[in-house]
């Protein structure tokens, strides 16, 4: 579930290693319901910047994978809303 937290860094910061502080500060909360995996990202964004935020986010896990640091892809689908 980690790798859900890394595509929303990614998304928001262009690495999960990055320097400095995150543009827009975030917190990413995977949460097992059922048989699936919420995520509830929270972020802090000038209200100007919320939609571009919300478009990375959804972006991000849209795309349905990531490769960690240690080179394994972690995969996943993304429930319509």
């Amino acid at each position: 579930m980690a790798a859900l937290g890394g595509a929303v860094t990614v998304a928001l910061c262009g690495h999960w290693e990055h320097d400095g502080p995150c543009r827009w500060e975030h917190f990413t909360r995977p949460e097992v319901v059922d048989a699936a995996v919420v995520v509830t990202v929270y972020f802090d964004a000038a209200a100007h910047e919320e939609q571009q935020v919300r478009e990375r986010v959804r972006e991000a896990l849209a795309a349905g994978s990531l490769v960690g640091p240690d080179g394994t892809t972690t995969a996943w689908q993304l429930a319509p809303n």
